[in-house]
Order: C-alpha cells, then sequence, then structure tokens
C-alpha cells in the first residue's frame, strides 16, 4: 500500500471519524497541516485571529449543532489559550475535540526549569475526558478515535489529543486507516448515552417527591446537554411541579411557562429566593450547584431541604449539597422514568402543591411588573432593561439565536428576556463567561444555518474579542450584536462604589462609540443615546441581511438588583472584614443613585433576600 505523511493521516482520521468542522488560526507551524486538511480531510476550516476565539467558535458550533467539530492550534502558549473554552466545553457537557501541536521531546525536569518546557497535556487533565499524546503518524488514527468515544461516552465533554510536529512529517502505510473506514457522517447529531436509573433509587426519589409539601424542580445545563427539555415540561406541567433553572440552565424551559418560575437563578428575585428557601424537596436534574447558585446551601437554601440529585456524572454527588437521593443515569431516561411511574400510579398534584404553586406565580407576576414598570421610567440615558425589553421584543420578531456574555449584561438579559426554547440560549459558562461572546455568536450562527443570531455584551467583554468582527464580515453571517455601553466594568466598579469610598482602579472604559469601530470593521452599525431611538435601531438592524451592530449608550449608576444577591454569596467570607465606617462612607458618596434607584434595591432586600412578601402570601 502507498505511504502517506502524518498530516494526511491525521486528515483522513478526521474524515473518517466525521469531524465535519475545524476551528484554527493562520499560524507558523500550522500552515502545511492546515493545507493539508482542507484538501483532504472533508471538513470545513474557519479561521479565527487567536486560538482562544478558535475554541470557543468550535465549542459555540457543537453546543448548538450537536454535530462533531474540533480546535486545532500549535504548541506551548498556543496550546494553553485552548483553555477557557475548553472548560466551558466541560462544564456543559460537550463533546468537542482539541487537537494542540507539542514538542517532539517531552519536558525533562532534572534539566531544571524552563517555563516553554512543560506536559502541556497535564494542564487539560482536570476538565476532559480522556488526553492522549502520539509522536509517530501510526498513533494518530487510533488516538483520535479514542478522543472521540471518550468525548461521547457516558458524561459527555471534551477530548485532547497533543500531536508532535515530527509524527506530522514522518510517514506510514495507508493501511494503519483500514480500521476506520467507512466514513462516518459529519452532519450526524451526536446523542448522550440513555442511561436509565436503577429501580431502587428511582423509587426512593419517587417516594421522597410524593411525600413532599413543596416540591422544586431545579434544572441544570445538564437539561440541555441531555435534550431533555420536553420531557422536564411534561413532568412539571402534568403533575404540577414548579421549575426553576440555573445560569446555565436558561432556557431549560421557557421562562413565560406557566410551571417555571421566572428568569434563571438569582434573577427571578423573590421567586427564587422563596423557592429555594421554602421547599422541602428538590429534585436537582443535571445542576451542578456553582456559585452562581448559592452552592445549594444555606443561608441562601432552605436548610432542611431533602435533595434528589439526577445526573450521568457520579463524582457531582456530595459535591456542596449532600443529597438524601443519588439518581445515576441520562437526565431524558430519568425524567421520563419519573413521569411513566407517576402516571402508571395515577398519581395528581395534592391541594398543597397548588397552593405552593400558585404562591410562587404571584411573586413571578409581582416581580416582572416591577421590573418592567422601573425600566420604563424617563431615565436620562437609556436604562439596561429597557434595551433588555426591546432585545427580547427583535428575539421574537427575528426568531433570533440569543448568546449571552458576561459581566452584569446576562443578568439584565436573563431578567428580561421573553420565553426562550432549550437551543434559543447560550450563556457561556466555566472559565470564559466574560468576554467569550462575539466568537461564541460565530459558532452558534455556522450551526444556525442562516438563522439570526443575537449578541448581547457588555462594552468591556466586547472588547476582549472585537477583532473577530473581521470572521463576522468575512462570512457574512446574519449576527446582529447588541452593546450595553456604560464605559465600566460595572459588576467590579459596583463593589468599589458601594465598599471603597468609590475608589475606582481598573473599572472606568473611556466613552467610546463601538458603532464607529463597527463600520471601520465593514458592518452597518447604529448608536443609541436616548430611550426613544430605540424602535428605530430596531427597525435598522431588522433589515439587515448580513451582520450588524447596535451600541445603546446606558447609565453605569444602574445596577441589576439580583447583583446583590451573587455578591452575597461571592463574597460571603470577605464582607464581614469591611470596615463599617467605610462602607458608610461608600454609601453617602452613591446618593447621587437617586432616590428611584435606592428604592428599587431595597425592594428587592425586603422582598428576595429578606423573603417579606406578605400580600402574595396571603394571595391578594
Amino acid at each position: 500500500m502507498a505511504r502517506i505523511n502524518g498530516s494526511q493521516v491525521l486528515a483522513q482520521s478526521i474524515k473518517a471519524l466525521g469531524i465535519g468542522r475545524i476551528f484554527t488560526v493562520r499560524a507558523p507551524g500550522l500552515d502545511e497541516l492546515v493545507e493539508v486538511l482542507e484538501q483532504e480531510s472533508g471538513a470545513q476550516v474557519f479561521f479565527a485571529h487567536d486560538e482562544v476565539a478558535a475554541t470557543l467558535m468550535a465549542d459555540g458550533f457543537a453546543r448548538r449543532s450537536r454535530k462533531a467539530a474540533a480546535v486545532l492550534t500549535g504548541a506551548w502558549g498556543r496550546a494553553l489559550a485552548q483553555v477557557a473554552g475548553v472548560t466551558n466545553a466541560w462544564a456543559d457537557r460537550v463533546p468537542l475535540i482539541a487537537i494542540s501541536l507539542c514538542p517532539d521531546v517531552g519536558p525533562d525536569n532534572n534539566r531544571g526549569w524552563n517555563r516553554a518546557d512543560f506536559d502541556q497535556g497535564a494542564v487539560f487533565a482536570p476538565v476532559v475526558s480522556w488526553r492522549g499524546r502520539v509522536s509517530l503518524p501510526e498513533q494518530i488514527p487510533k488516538a483520535l478515535a479514542k478522543a472521540v468515544m471518550a468525548s461521547r461516552a457516558g458524561r459527555m465533554g471534551p477530548a485532547h489529543l497533543d500531536i508532535c510536529p515530527g509524527a506530522l512529517k514522518a510517514s506510514a502505510d495507508e493501511k494503519v486507516l483500514a480500521f476506520l473506514l467507512p466514513p462516518a457522517d459529519p452532519d450526524a447529531v451526536i446523542e448522550p448515552a440513555r442511561i436509565p436509573a436503577d429501580s431502587t433509587s428511582l423509587n426512593q426519589a419517587i417516594a421522597l417527591i410524593k411525600n413532599a409539601k413543596k416540591p422544586l424542580i431545579f434544572a441544570g445545563g445538564g437539561v440541555k446537554a441531555s435534550a431533555a427539555s420536553q420531557a422536564l415540561i411534561a413532568l412539571a406541567g402534568d403533575f404540577g411541579i414548579p421549575v426553576a433553572t440555573s445560569m446555565s440552565g436558561i432556557g431549560a424551559i421557557p421562562s413565560d411557562s406557566p410551571f417555571c418560575i421566572g428568569a434563571p437563578s438569582y434573577t427571578a428575585g423573590e421567586t427564587f429566593h422563596a423557592a429555594i428557601r421554602e421547599a422541602d424537596v428538590v429534585l436537582a436534574v443535571g445542576a451542578a450547584f456553582s456559585g452562581l447558585e448559592g452552592f445549594g446551601l444555606p443561608p441562601i437554601w432552605g436548610a432542611y431541604i431533602a435533595f434528589i440529585h439526577v445526573d450521568n456524572d457520579p463524582l457531582v454527588f456530595g459535591v456542596n449539597v449532600s443529597p438524601q437521593v443519588c439518581v445515576f443515569g441520562d437526565v431524558r431516561t430519568v425524567l421520563e422514568q419519573l413521569y411513566q411511574a407517576f402516571s402508571k400510579s395515577g398519581f395528581s398534584a395534592p391541594a398543597a402543591w397548588k397552593a405552593w404553586h400558585e404562591y410562587l406565580m404571584r411573586l413571578k407576576k409581582g416581580r416582572k411588573k416591577r421590573l418592567d414598570d422601573f425600566a420604563k421610567k424617563n431615565w436620562a440615558k437609556p436604562h439596561q432593561g429597557r434595551l433588555a425589553l426591546a432585545v427580547g421584543r427583535f428575539m421574537i420578531e427575528q426568531d433570533a439565536i440569543m448568546v449571552i456574555d458576561g459581566g452584569n449584561t446576562p443578568l439584565y438579559a436573563a431578567s428580561y428576556a421573553p420565553g426562550l426554547a432549550p437551543d434559543q440560549a447560550f450563556f457561556p459558562f466555566g472559565m470564559a463567561a466574560l468576554g467569550g461572546g462575539v466568537p461564541y455568536a460565530v459558532g452558534v450562527a455556522l450551526a444556525a444555518r442562516g438563522r439570526r443570531v443575537m449578541l448581547v455584551t457588555g462594552d468591556g467583554s466586547f472588547l476582549y474579542a472585537v477583532q473577530e468582527l473581521e470572521t463576522i464580515r468575512r462570512l457574512n453571517l446574519p449576527v446582529t450584536i447588541f452593546v450595553n455601553n456604560d464605559s465600566a466594568w460595572n459588576m467590579i466598579k459596583a463593589m468599589q462604589d458601594s465598599f471603597f469610598e468609590c475608589r475606582y482602579v481598573g473599572t472606568c472604559i473611556p466613552e467610546t462609540d463601538y458603532a464607529k469601530i463597527a463600520k471601520g470593521f465593514g458592518i452597518p452599525a447604529m448608536r443609541v443615546t436616548k430611550a426613544a431611538q430605540m424602535d428605530k435601531a430596531l427597525e435598522f438592524a431588522a433589515g439587515q441581511s448580513g451582520p450588524v451592530l447596535v451600541d445603546c449608550v446606558t447609565d453605569c449608576k444602574n445596577l441589576p438588583d439580583s447583583l446583590l444577591s451573587f455578591t452575597l454569596v461571592e463574597f460571603e467570607g470577605s464582607l464581614t472584614q469591611l470596615d463599617p465606617k467605610k462602607v458608610l462612607k461608600s454609601l453617602w458618596m452613591n446618593r447621587s443613585m437617586g432616590l428611584a434607584r435606592s428604592r428599587h434595591m431595597a425592594d428587592y432586600v425586603r422582598k428576595a433576600i429578606l423573603g417579606i412578601n406578605p400580600r402574595q402570601k396571603r394571595g391578594l
């Protein structure tokens, strides 16, 4: 048989394994390999401007399409640039294939320390389902096949393969590819393993739920990874169980569903706080209980909750919360098993469940009215809530997919968003929660096949990957970017305002016209400085067939009220060490916030954090 070089072996392996999209960069050491991949792999190759963005694009494509995708980078720092995106894929169980070049010779710790001489594959170990290293072309097919299989087995997640450059230049007999034939379909949808729960744990969970007085389903990102939204909606709706979602679970159930308590996590305000404080049984499905949800622990969560934890990763059981029942299995399969068990027994929601549900829905209705009224006040600059409401209308009119970047912006976007389908909302989590929005929007748009993608981002986070506007323009992607331009890293600045006497360190961004920047990349753009201009901006954006940007100037004095809850959790240990005199002085210095803003935040403290909602409890 003929001999082929390692680059060709890799290309043919990629083709045989059905990896249909590769995201990479133009960089020294990659050019020859990329040229071979473009010619022989059968995959579409997309170029980003840096390795971080390439990885995030690959993750965005894979999570939206549920199809195979890979990221390819060089060695050392170029390889480590993948870590943020790979960690995101690990957190949300995306079967991403991460490939990087590595030194031909492994590190030798006996020769002393060298910052460029380290085991780069070991860096990925905590956040991948498998990792490997190949130094010979003959090793490439089996190693890549192992990576693909590991990324889809049990708890899905990324796999990482290091390839020595020498393996790409050396030759091998093409028979090394024989076991990979015939080629897999690059457009095949990747399905998780449908592992059912064992009867013992399932029956224990059923008994606990049936005996509950105030049950609650807590849905995490694992619901979306398992494509379990319909099963979740059926169980909640037919048996009357309220549902709350984590931030990564946004869209697992539409927020306007009659059994969803509202926006994800703290952005649901008093409804979320009341639900997790007063529930006696919580069915947690595909949830990790991160800091964005208070870790599932008191004082945010009730001290006497009986948790049922459903997951296909046994390593998450007992992390933060101590479940009374652990149910190992695929989320969708277990939810369907629960539904069948309740149906066969003729179970119907008792009166206590109905009263509990109605109470939470009254809180949900009151919060929505309060938020809408506050955002629509006659502010000097457009309120971020007004921008979020406009974005929601645009989503509905355009049937758009939403990508949310980090910071305060997702708190506004989640609080005001309309009901979202499970594949309609993407909030990057893990280690790229800030600044990943632009490259994620590229990946999602490539997967959405012409459907409009809408990115909601802050000004600071937008600047992380502003260079990828060229990628969006080059590919002519239908991406609409809304920039919340408050000239600040406002989540951090709020802490400096509130606790450190308005001493600003690195949190003020010079006033910038992002519409002009977008136009410089050849993207149509419009700048909004008044609320009255919002409708015109939406009309302008809707009239574009390709990319478009709307730069909305907002006031950094505005803060999302749910930020108070995040602050209590994230800074719990440090708040007790603050100087009370400095805090009081900080509050006095911030009196320019105005009475309306102060009352709005005070209402959140009273209703959400302190739980004082007498009218809703009495049903008034």
